[in-house]
């Protein structure tokens, strides 16, 4: 009986051991996601986990205002990630500003960043960066409103953007005129932003624009400046407003007409098919560039087109939400 115990006990052991080994074998790459609390983002989140989380150790880091870079820091230093995904301009300030303050010789730990505006300047200073833009052509936007609007002119768009947007204005210019529509804009110089605001939106005016994109930059957009400016202006214009975020879609505001915008699932599938590759890659990301989105969202506010122009119903089926 003894003997068949301490046969027992060995086989015990033995299995431990090879656990224990299967472990260490097949130990994950650990992977830190730095985002805002917010449901796109978390949306976007559930798309990488689809994808990755059979090959990674996911770990959530969720930041606010009030959160310093030393919380990036330490962070960092306990779970030592292969790679960093950063969501929304927070947090890649927020991860930028860390960034800052380790020395130069420190290696560069790659990043994929998405869900945020201006992608290309975001991640600018950022070494070993990848990253997927947020916004969507306006041309797309563009085409698709003229497919349920068949009556409304849709030749010459307007404009209002900071100067730091000129190339992206000029970049969408281009793909705009591949489909015989005119981009015009105006300009906002310095930091005087409403009273440039209300000239440039009445000059488009009088350009007898067909409709008015407007771009995802807080600084022109923003409560204050809608309750003041834009909602206002919104009232009297009475054509298409084209937007990059649902939000400004709700018929409650009597504002956007159509929106395009990525959809947060599907960008987060996205980013780890770039997750992937920067793996095999060797964790390297210089080169890749930035991405735009694959899968969008189209959304209409029915209320105000159905109130202010003619729908060809028949065509709705390609919305993907109409909102009333």
């Amino acid at each position: 009986m003894g003997k068949i115990k301490q046969y027992g006990r060995t086989i015990l052991v033995l299995i431990l051991m090879i656990c224990c080994m299967a472990d260490y074998v097949y130990a994950k790459d650990s992977l830190l996601i730095i985002r805002l609390e917010d449901i796109a983002l978390k949306q976007a989140v559930d798309g990488i986990r689809s994808q990755i989380r059979q090959d990674f150790l996911i770990v959530e880091m969720i930041v606010n205002a009030d959160t310093a870079e030393n919380e990036i820091s330490r962070k960092m230093k306990d779970i030592s990630p292969k790679l960093v995904v950063l969501m929304d301009n927070a947090a890649i300030s927020l991860y930028k500003k860390f960034r800052k303050g380790l020395p130069d010789s420190s290696e560069a730990v790659p990043s994929v960043s998405m869900m945020a505006s201006f992608m290309d300047i975001m991640i600018r200073d950022i070494k070993n960066a990848a990253g997927i833009f947020y916004e969507v052509p306006v041309v797309t936007s563009i085409v698709n409103l003229r497919s349920v609007m068949p009556s409304v002119p849709l030749k010459k768009i307007g404009v209002v953007h900071r100067e730091f947007m000129e190339q992206s204005v000029k970049t969408n210019r281009e793909y705009c005129k591949k489909e015989n529509i005119e981009l015009v804009s105006q300009i906002i110089p310095g930091d005087d932003v409403k009273s440039y605001l209300e000239k440039a939106l009445n000059r488009l005016r009088d350009q007898n624009i067909d409709a008015l994109w407007i771009p995802n930059d807080n600084k022109i957009v923003n409560a204050s400046l809608l309750q003041s400016v834009w909602f206002p202006f919104a009232g009297q214009f009475g054509k298409p407003i084209i937007v990059g975020v649902e939000v400004l879609v709700q018929p409650k505001f009597k504002f956007g007409t159509f929106a395009v915008i990525p959809d947060p699932f599907e960008l987060g599938v996205q980013a780890a098919e770039i997750i992937f590759d920067i793996r095999d890659n060797g964790w390297k990301a210089e080169g890749r560039g930035i991405e735009p989105p694959r899968s969008v969202f189209k959304i209409i506010n029915m209320e105000q087109a159905q109130r202010l122009f003619r729908i060809d119903k028949e065509k709705l089926s390609n919305i993907d939400k109409i909102l009333q």
